[in-house]
């Protein structure tokens, strides 16, 4: 009989029955075997084991053979012990395999945990019932639940487990866990670090010390391994930019003190290296090593930094991949002086063939129309490829807002010297149609109802119906807009509707049409026009002041009636926006002047001049922290000397102006406070945009919003200005954008309130 057991206990074989085995093996037919079968199973089928096997009836055994079948069976992990005989029946030579089924586990029971819930620990653990038992397996789980446990703080956290057998070969397992008191990190020591300071060894690592006041939020000073791993190669990576080449970090170690725990990295600085000689070798631009090498950022005498030269083997790299050499490898060799303490830095590079693209292909758009993607490739089939261009490629196509992921990869061609340009996208969710009612601050009750999609039928194109009834205002815009007609640059746009807003002291009703045409233009270069857009705008409306309150200014009294406007509006726009519904990084500008009095009965010019930016300025560990500034200036004047018309005049105040005003709250006013708006507006307003959930697109905002609106004969004036300080919380929902934020006005006046809340729904997130 051949005999395995589990690890833990020794593998034994009985004389008598290998004897016997031997014997009986010997003695059969040419060594060859009737039957084979299973004795002992409880609940594995046999047929399922000898599945397992190589001995089959008809087939010549040998005892090695056997003896790597039990080794078979054994691995399954179904039994505790599986041994082999022969034996000779009536002439038949029968093979019999004796198994002993591991015992299957019941149930599994926790004794001892008070700080964990039963199924977040069982969850951690993994062990359910009706499994079988595996020892190696369970001491396995429970390490886990030991490192969860300090993941919490219970550093000390000891887990143990006990078998009860039970009939049929089952056993009742029980966790027994000793939580322990919960300790959390005291003192973080960063041995052997002489020439830089802690500090800073503090700021590159996450793993950090327990504050009272603030840890309860953060997290911070509970253990965590994984945490601890990375924090060495952080360090050791910190160390590589300040020059410490031969700089060696150990693996962290962990001592109990009397509050708490210390974590010590032990740190072997070694020299300060700076760079020495630079150079390039092989391929080079223009057979020239400067060439080559301008613009890296490695410096001759400057302290060596490793992610320096990692940046620079890009900055080199691109300079060939631009060029079409889209497998140019570059590889920095390095030579250690260590008497002078420098390194010298030698970029070997072998630029490869040129490359051209053989085929694009776009993937993921179940939607959008290929040409839609196509025509916003600034590389085209048969086009000798550039990583540039790729790049910009990506860009343009991110900021369509059709999609919230674009991906654009290189990969090798069936034929030599060809790449095919794989665009992969993700697209986002273009459509909204919502509808719903709320209080806002500024509008009062409304009723909000909005159909819109901006990418139609897939075509790029948009259209949008808005609805919008309240207390102060009837909306009603219906807009079509394509960018790219017949997938050329020129664009176009139509819209038309009616809005009648009531103002309190006087209602203003506007209906009307315009029509737009634009086309890109290449003031910074042909590379780039798609960043810049003229367009001129023709636009008919009828206006009526109407429902005057007799207490209303003078001035809102003068202007009572109808009339009709016609202007035609030249507009410019730069847009780098990474995004148009989420912006995180590029700017856009847009300068524009109406000009009315082709025709109708106003006759004035209105210039507007705007201009954002949105820059990252930290990637903290639960996302990217962005800053952002918005100006806007407007300046309006008739041509006749006379006022400048009630229509176009500037309240500002709420959402998209300084927010911590109401509406109509801010402005030129008569000597009895009432306002009558202002041809000339300057708002600011500076952002910093933090993010919350960004899982579910949920950020957070607060700002700080300087601005005011002047009349006909005065300037704009810091000094006059009006600020506010804020907060609020911005949600890209599956439906559309929503913005809620709280302003507090600094510089308050009679009829002003202590807090604004600014409410809006399916406008863009800035």
């Amino acid at each position: 009989m051949f005999t395995s057991r589990t690890p833990n206990r020794n593998v034994t074989m009985k004389l008598g029955y290998l004897l016997s085995f031997l014997f009986a093996l010997s003695a059969s037919a040419e060594n060859r075997l009737d039957r084979v079968t299973v004795r002992g199973n409880q609940r594995i089928e046999s047929e399922t084991i000898l599945l397992q096997i190589q001995a089959r009836p008809g087939a010549a055994v040998t005892p090695e053979s056997v003896a790597s079948d039990i080794k078979q069976i054994y691995r399954t992990g179904f039994f505790e012990n599986v041994a082999a005989d022969t034996v000779t029946e009536g002439g038949a030579t029968v093979l019999t395999f004796e198994v002993q089924e591991k015992p299957a586990i019941r149930g599994v029971f926790l004794k001892g945990n008070e700080e964990v819930k039963d199924d977040t620990l069982k969850e951690k653990l993994d062990l359910g019932a009706r499994r079988f038992l595996d020892r190696k397996k369970i001491n396995a789980a429970l390490e886990q639940g030991r490192l969860y446990y300090q993941s919490l703080g219970f550093y000390d956290a000891e887990l143990s487990f006990r078998e009860e057998l039970v009939e049929d070969n089952q056993v009742d397992l029980t966790i027994d866990i000793k939580e322990g008191k919960k300790v959390r990190i005291q003192e973080i020591v960063f041995d052997g670090a002489k020439l830089v300071d802690s500090d800073d060894l503090e700021d590159v690592i996450s793993t950090s010390t327990y504050s009272s006041w603030i840890s309860w939020i953060s997290g911070a000073g509970t253990l965590k391994k994984e945490e601890l791993d990375q924090d060495a190669r952080e360090l050791q990576r910190h160390y590589l930019t300040k020059g410490f080449a031969d700089v060696r970090v150990g693996e962290p170690e962990i001592e109990r003190i009397e509050d708490g725990l210390k974590v010590v990295f032990k740190i072997v600085e070694g020299e300060e290296y700076t760079f020495g000689k630079l150079s390039a070798q092989g391929d080079l631009i223009n057979n020239s090593v400067s060439e080559t090498l301008d613009g890296i950022k490695a410096k001759e005498g400057e302290t060596f930094n490793a992610e320096l030269i990692r940046s620079d083997t890009f900055i080199v790299s691109e300079k060939f991949t631009d060029k079409g050499y889209a497998f140019a490898n570059i590889t920095p060799d390095t030579q250690v002086n260590r008497e002078k303490r420098s390194i010298d830095i030698a970029f070997q590079i072998d630029k490869g063939k040129e490359v051209y693209v053989d085929r694009i292909t776009v993937s993921g758009n179940r939607k959008t129309l290929d040409n839609v993607v196509r025509r916003s490739m600034q590389l085209q089939e048969q086009e000798r490829f550039s990583s540039s261009k790729v790049k910009r490629s990506q860009e343009i196509l991110q900021r369509q807002g059709y999609f919230d992921e674009v991906t654009i990869s290189p990969e090798p061609a069936g034929e030599e010297g060809k790449v095919d340009l794989n665009v992969a996208v993700r697209e986002a969710n273009t459509g909204t149609f919502s509808i719903g009612a709320g209080i806002s601050a500024g509008e009062g009750f409304i009723i909000q109802s909005q159909i819109s999609e901006n990418n139609l039928f897939g075509t790029g194109n948009s259209l949008s119906l808005d609805a919008n009834n309240g207390a102060r205002r009837d909306t009603y815009i219906l807009s079509f807009n394509n960018p790219r007609v017949n997938d050329t640059y020129l664009s176009f746009g139509v819209d038309g509707g009616s809005r009648r807003l009531f103002f309190g002291d006087f209602d203003r009703s506007q209906a009307g049409a315009g029509v737009t045409v634009g086309y890109p233009i290449s003031l910074l270069g042909e590379d780039l026009k798609e960043d810049i857009r003229a367009s001129l705008n023709y636009d008919l409306s009828s206006i009526s002041i109407s429902d005057i309150d007799p207490l209303a200014a003078q001035f809102v009294k003068d202007q009572e009636g109808d009339t009709i406007a016609s202007a035609i509006t030249p507009r410019l726009i730069r847009n780098t926006i990474n995004n148009p519904l989420d912006p995180s990084t590029g700017s856009r500008q847009n300068l524009q002047v109406e000009i009315a009095g082709l025709g109708g009965d106003q006759e004035f010019y209105l210039g507007n001049f705007t201009n954002s930016f949105f820059y990252p300025f930290w990637d903290s560990p639960v996302g990217q922290l962005v800053f952002s500034h918005r100006f806007r200036i407007d300046w309006g004047e008739t041509y006749n000397d006379e006022p400048f018309p009630l229509y176009r005049r500037f309240f500002p105040g709420g959402i998209n102006s300084v927010r911590g005003y109401d509406w109509r709250r801010m402005g030129p006013a008569d000597e009895n406070g009432r306002r009558f708006g202002g041809s000339k507006q300057v708002v600011n307003n500076f952002e910093v945009i933090f993010p919350i959930a960004e899982s579910i697109g949920l950020r957070g905002v607060a700002f700080y919003d300087i601005g005011d609106a002047f009349g006909d004969d005065e300037n704009p004036s810091w000094g006059k200005m009006r600020g506010a300080v804020g907060w609020g919380i911005r949600w890209r929902s599956p439906i559309a954008p929503i913005r809620i934020e709280f302003g507090y006005p600094l510089d308050k006046e009679e009829g002003d309130g202590g807090v604004v809340t600014n409410f809006s729904f399916g406008q863009p997130l800035f």
